[in-house]
């Protein structure tokens, strides 16, 4: 690790060693203390303006829009302030419960470019295994008190930052503060269960710099115990019905809900003023977190190639399901015993039972019954290194800007697994395994500038924005632990072959792959008249190693129809360059298709394999964009309106599930990924998909004083979306992934926030509208589908100040202990364990109830 960490500071090392950093935005701390909560620095490179005044739609948030909510996530903190903004609570679903993904305007995550402080956020090293690929900035790792404010631009601008940037920009604004405590404490629990158990501790401390500088530091620390809301499973019913006094009764053999996770956070942000032209800035982070999930339960009496196989050929029982018996003997003379699958018609014994003191009595043959009579539910985990720096110099030379930096982000996951077994090595098979390795490394060298050129006939001048980026991107895989991989002695006696539940990748998935570009771009800007403004944008940008160049443009207008009334347009081009990692994943791990658990492959693109049915080598997605809508200052009421279409072609996706035929198989573990004859199916990403994103957005915040009764604050959102599938190649999109891409997310998304403020005393609450969505319970029966209700959650917090420098917080989020809809009898299988549809927008763990207490100190 310590090899790859100097590689990501190394570019970044001269520029640390100038000195630390000003802050984002001189415009910004020249107004330190006073309200800045309207001022936007994020898409455009001209002066800061107001949000009512940009020529794109674009949210501002204050810090206190992050502090007075119970969460502490900032996926969630986003969702319930952006309408257009979703994210899913994420239950036994690999990395995506690790790294949870999010959609804005109903695209992937990685189609919305992160910024912190103006400068591109480094992936994380977990990439999302299905739908697509997706591969993003982990934004949790981002403590709340280190903000000063958040600015989502809700526009596709590739041709202001680059790729991602289609769906739009989050600009995360650090504080900049040269004095000052805070500490936050926070405990709570979800009521409902009583468990899911938060605690909760974060501070920001600032500190001069010598005369002119600054350095503000802040952390958080987070403890989330699990919930479980599952019901025990039909087929574990059945075996304890049958006499199996081993499967786990309490907990269920399933858990369902959050998982186990502890987090903690680091960040700072520095600078000093050199002199009234010069500056010098640096910011950075290191974030570790812990998560620990359920798998998906491993019944003895089915579980093909751990507990059961089929009785080959000259053999009593040949062709039928029997309890699966290692022959450990040197010379295969174990003279195993083929026990049926089931229940015994003369004994009444389950197979699994029988099987289980077969295997005690029987030194010669071995069952992973005698480890597992019951069965067993995999526990599965990841440990999460991160660091990140920047740093550079800007000021003035003449009537030039100028801001040079560096930045580097490294991340590494390590994958576990544990309470499982690599069949293939009998008895000699740990239960603790570590799968493999993914890490991630960018590095950045961006060099801007600015200049004002006064035109003859315009209102302003014409400023002119231009630069150079430079870009790395580094992704491996490698494992250090071979028996997570390897191919035991007794993988020809029908076990399977690598941990169980999540296979280690071998050697021939081991590997670094890197991608480097390089952008040149220009930004024109001016107010031609005294109400029209006018902007265009062009950007040149080459992957010189990879898949070539592009170029993208993007043009801006807004007219100011009166004083308070604008009206604003875009049009751009954009693009999304797949990153390495998912252009080179390769996983095999455990899915489900219609609630049957089954063990699928992704191999890359370009595998040979892949090649045979269709697979080649991922390139960019391309989109157009369009934006159209209007500002309102009516008196106390701020009012905006926007339309959007987003086109997308050549998106990347998942491709449709290709069965394993014993040929396919040889074929796949000829190409370096063991244990292909115990996957069900493989898939692979492919650029087959266009899509058309549509959809209105409407922002609204008025503030009403009532006297001596204080003064509330309201603010609304509303989004509605629509997306559709333009071009697919049949058989690469099955109908679920279809319906899930075009209904599967709330048509309908709408949030309401008041806050009240009485003397010491504040009284906020909070409602998030989710419209209804499509379930698909079976691919293979359209009869079955059904549209979930629609839903609100309400939340609330009561706050009293005591002096200036504290604050109690009591709060709710689902104060009404809302769940999703209960999974339907005639959708429940032998393998459910759901109660509540996991695929609801908002959190299906009940009601989550809080103390929070605040204490600041200049």
């Amino acid at each position: 690790m310590k090899q790859e960490l100097s590689k990501v500071f190394s570019t970044s090392a001269l520029a640390a060693g100038i000195g630390l950093a000003l802050s984002y935005s001189p415009a910004i701390m020249a107004q330190q203390g006073a309200d800045i909560e309207e001022v936007v620095v994020t898409g455009s490179r001209r002066a800061p303006r107001t949000a009512l005044d940009s020529a794109a739609p674009v949210d501002v948030f204050s810090a206190n829009d992050f502090q007075d909510q119970g969460t502490a996530d900032l996926n969630n903190l986003l969702r319930n302030l952006v309408p257009s903004y979703n994210v899913d609570t994420q239950e036994i679903n690999d990395s995506n419960s690790i790294v949870r993904p999010s959609t804005l305007r109903g695209l992937p995550a990685d189609d919305t470019l992160v910024l912190v402080n103006g400068k591109r956020r480094h992936r994380s090293a977990a990439i999302q295994f299905g739908r697509s690929g997706t591969h993003f900035p982990d934004i949790s790792q981002i403590p709340p008190v280190a903000l000063q404010q958040v600015e989502v631009l809700r526009d596709g601008a590739a041709a202001q930052y680059g790729s991602d940037a289609i769906a739009g920009v989050v600009n995360f604004i650090l504080k900049q503060n040269d004095s000052g405590i805070t500490l936050e404490g926070k405990g709570g629990q979800y009521t409902d269960g009583n468990d899911g158990d938060l605690g909760y501790l974060a501070g920001n401390i600032g500190m001069p710099l010598g005369d002119s500088g600054f350095l503000s530091v802040s952390f958080d620390s987070q403890s989330q115990a699990k919930t479980d809301r599952a019901i025990q499973r039909g087929d574990a019913l059945a075996l304890i019905a049958a006499g199996n006094s081993f499967v786990r009764q309490d907990p269920f053999v399933m858990e369902r809900g959050l998982a186990d996770t502890d987090i903690l956070n680091t960040f700072y942000n520095a600078g000093i003023e050199l002199n009234a032209d010069q500056e010098i800035y640096s910011f950075g982070s290191y974030s570790e977190k812990e998560t620990d999930l359920g798998f998906f339960y491993r019944n003895p009496e089915n579980r093909g190639g751990i507990f059961t196989t089929t009785a080959p050929e000259g053999t009593p029982l040949a062709g039928q399901r029997i309890q699966l018996f290692i022959d450990e003997t040197a010379d295969g003379s174990g003279n195993c015993p083929q026990i049926p699958t089931g229940v015994d018609p003369d004994t009444g014994v389950t197979s699994s039972i029988a099987a289980y003191e077969a295997g005690l009595a029987d030194p010669d043959c071995f069952t992973f019954l005698e480890r597992f009579p019951g069965g067993y539910t995999p526990d599965f985990g990841a440990s999460v290194v991160d660091f990140s720096n920047a740093a550079g110099v800007r000021g003035m030379l003449g009537e030039t800007s100028y801001d040079l930096s560096v930045n580097g982000g490294f991340s590494e996951i390590t994958y576990r697994i544990n309470n499982t077994t690599n069949a293939s090595m009998g008895s000699d098979s740990p239960s603790y395994f570590e799968p493999g390795i993914y890490t991630t490394i960018e590095n950045n060298f961006n060099a801007d500038f600015s200049t004002p050129f006064a035109v003859d006939g315009f209102y302003s001048p014409l400023n002119v924005a231009y630069g150079l980026e430079w870009r790395r991107e580094i992704f491996k895989v490698t494992s250090q632990d071979e028996n997570s991989f390897s191919i035991g002695p007794y993988s020809d006696q029908g076990t399977n072959v690598g941990s169980d539940g999540f296979q280690g990748f071998g050697p021939a998935q081991h590997g670094s792959w890197n991608r480097k570009n390089w952008a040149f771009y220009v930004d024109l800007e001016a107010d031609v008249t005294e109400r029209l403004l006018l902007g265009a944008a062009i950007r040149y940008e080459d992957f010189y190693n990879t898949f070539g160049d592009t170029t993208t443009g993007k043009v801006t207008a807004r007219y100011r129809l009166t004083d308070n009334v604008n009206l604003r347009a875009t049009y751009g081009t954009g693009f999304r360059a797949p990153s390495p990692g998912q252009a080179n994943i390769s996983n095999i791990s455990t899915g489900v298709e219609d609630g049957i658990p089954q063990a699928e492959g992704q191999i890359p693109p370009t595998n040979p394999i892949a090649q045979l049915f269709g697979g080649k080598a991922l390139t960019p997605e391309e989109s157009t964009n369009l934006s159209v809508g209007m500002t309102a200052r009516l008196g106390d009421l701020d009012l905006s309106v926007d339309y959007y279409n987003i086109e997308l072609t050549d998106r990347i996706l998942n491709s449709g599930d290709f069965p394993i035929t014993p040929e396919v198989a040889a074929q796949i573990e000829a190409s370096g990924i063991r244990g292909a004859g115990n996957i069900v199916e493989f898939t692979y990403y492919t650029n087959d998909m266009d899509t058309t994103n549509e959809g209105v957005e409407v922002v609204a915040a008025w503030d009403y004083n009532w006297g001596d009764l204080g003064t509330t604050q309201f603010q609304g959102s509303w989004a509605w979306k629509n997306q559709e599938l333009d071009f697919f190649t049949p058989g690469l999109l099955n109908r679920s992934a279809q319906l899930d891409l075009t209904d599967g997310i709330p048509e309908n998304r709408g949030n309401f926030r008041a806050y009240h403020l009485l003397n010491d005393w504040r009284f906020t609450l909070s409602a998030n509208y989710y419209d209804e969505y499509l379930v698909v319970p079976s691919n293979d029966d359209p009869t079955r589908d059904y549209f979930a209700s629609a839903e609100i959650i309400w939340n609330g917090e009561v706050a009293r100040s005591f002096g200036d420098n504290y604050t109690a917080v009591l709060g709710v989020d689902n104060m009404f202990n809302t769940y999703p809809e209960e999974v339907r009898p005639q959708d429940v299988t032998s393998g459910t364990s759901n109660r509540y549809l996991s695929s609801a927008a908002f959190s299906g763990n009940g009601a989550f109830w809080y103390l929070r207490f605040r204490a600041e100190f200049e």
